[in-house]
């Protein structure tokens, strides 16, 4: 679902609708797992202060109830297009940054989703979710846009890496939690299953057998 619905930007004011965008919380029971949708802060007014907000790269400056927010990048037919970043407060001490590609003003291609609570999304989209390759960190104190690596915060952090298919991850992927032991094998709409084995953090392995969430053997 797009982050900004029924926006038609220009280089004068205009006033446009913030609708919200799902939000995966990912629990360390997998069969917790949820879709969450999280209201962000409505946009009561958009100005492109900088440079072609129509058909170009330009600054659409973005005041909400908390603030002001940002869009910087490429537009296309008034819509982000190609590559660009959007920062929206979602109270005001807390903002949600989406850096990546973009086409027809919804995330597509690869990008970064902080959610400005904690959890961050690092991978493949289409047509606004999750799908492909990519990585899931969750409960971080902080987020340091330009030194968190990815590589870094899937070693330091609990997180998913592996494949997410409409949201959820589905495929082969590894769970990593935060007292050194992990999960390697097969997921089914956010559950494990499948073959799998789970390592202790002394790295010794234990074979596993999951059926849609439930440990069969």
């Amino acid at each position: 679902m797009a982050l900004i619905k029924n926006r038609k930007t220009s280089n004068k004011p205009t006033f446009i609708k913030l609708i919200y965008c799902p939000i995966l919380l990912f629990a360390t029971v997998f069969s917790s797992q949820a879709t969450l949708a999280q209201s962000l802060a409505a946009v009561t007014e958009e100005s492109c202060i900088r440079g072609d907000c129509l058909a170009g790269t330009g600054t659409l400056e973005l005041i909400t109830e908390f603030g002001k927010g940002s869009y910087v990048g490429e537009f296309k037919d008034g819509e982000f297009n190609g590559f660009g970043r959007l920062e929206i407060p979602i109270s005001f001490l807390a903002k949600s940054v989406y850096r990546g590609n973009w086409a027809n003003g919804i995330r597509q291609g690869r990008g970064t989703y902080w959610n400005g609570k904690g959890n961050l999304y690092i991978g493949q989209w289409r047509e606004d979710k999750r799908n492909g390759q990519g990585s899931y960190f969750f409960n971080l104190p902080e987020w340091r846009e330009n030194q968190h690596t990815e590589y870094w915060l899937s070693e330091n952090t609990e997180n998913y890496s592996g494949q997410f298919v409409n949201d959820h991850y589905q495929g082969q992927g590894t769970y990593r939690w935060s007292d050194g032991t992990k999960f390697v094998g097969g997921f089914f709409a956010g559950n494990k299953h499948g073959q799998g084995t789970f390592y202790y953090d002394t790295g010794a392995p234990r074979p596993q057998w999951w059926e849609y969430g439930n440990l069969a053997r």
